[in-house]
């Protein structure tokens, strides 16, 4: 009978599920910014931003909602408190950031523009029975919406800002406040891609509602409607005064927020 020469095995030292949690926790802290606390919470909010921005922009609209909802917004590496990060995130460490909060079967309402959007119905579908909606806003599914690639020029990624109607004064000139924000456009162009590539056959069980701007430059209004092909539910269209980021505008905050607070769960 052959003997087994090779040293025993060591022992696996134990796992400490306690770090392990507050690990865990800490992780997904870093990718979502409370934007406002709710002492009970019985529905979720989940805010995810455009390209170049951080969750703050959705404020004013997330401000006046019911005080059952937990308000969570998505905060990529690169801007807002977490600048002094390289940019640069992948969907699936997205996916992988989804709270883990202490009421993990929270119903929970997904609301993104533009990048977050495309971003949004990735989310959505991650959540399963726990989406009970997607707000769209300012995109076409599959990245139909004049999105870039990465390995575009910088005067195109500015051209196509302009576009928008939203140019940062840190792009008017050659300065580092420019450099640095092209690069964390560049990285939010990369997400946007690989969102987009993964999302042709994608559907989710909950209805969309999509909101756009009725002089969106960079949204063709007859192709909205293809967000019919990504639910399983009947959705609904919006159309507001003004471009690409009308969604933000200050005439259309209380439309936009009335519109939110009705695809909300609500309260028990």
């Amino acid at each position: 009978m052959a003997t087994d020469l090779r040293p025993p095995r060591p022992r696996s030292a134990p796992v400490d599920t306690t770090t392990a949690a507050a690990a865990a926790a800490t992780a997904t802290a870093q990718w979502w910014t409370p934007l406002r606390p709710s002492p009970a919470p019985a529905a979720r909010l989940l805010v995810l931003p455009h390209s170049g921005a951080g969750p703050s922009r959705y404020r004013r609209i997330v401000g006046d909602l019911p005080a059952h909802v937990e308000i969570l917004g998505l905060t990529l590496p690169g801007r807002e408190r977490r600048y002094g990060e390289p940019p640069g995130a992948t969907l699936d460490d997205v996916l992988d950031s989804l709270p883990d909060s202490p009421h993990p079967d929270l119903p929970t309402l997904v609301f993104g523009h533009s990048l977050g959007a495309t971003v949004g119905l990735h989310v959505a579908r991650a959540l399963g029975d726990r989406c009970t909606g997607l707000i769209a806003s300012g995109s076409i599914p599959g990245g139909r919406d004049g999105r870039l690639t990465d390995d575009a020029d910088d005067a195109t990624i500015l051209r196509l800002l302009d576009l928008g109607g939203d140019m940062p004064p840190a792009l008017a000139g050659d300065t580092p406040w420019r450099a640095a924000l092209l690069r964390t456009l560049r990285a939010d162009l990369r997400l946007g891609t690989e969102a987009s590539d993964r999302s042709p056959d994608l559907r989710i069980e909950a209805p969309i509602t999509v909101l756009c701007g009725r002089d969106d430059r960079l949204v063709d209004p007859d192709d909205l409607t293809s967000w019919c092909a990504h639910s399983a539910a009947p959705g609904s269209l919006h159309l507001l005064p003004g471009g690409h980021f009308a969604v933000f505008d200050e005439a259309n905050l209380a439309a936009v927020t009335r519109t939110v607070a009705a695809a909300l769960p609500k309260a028990p």
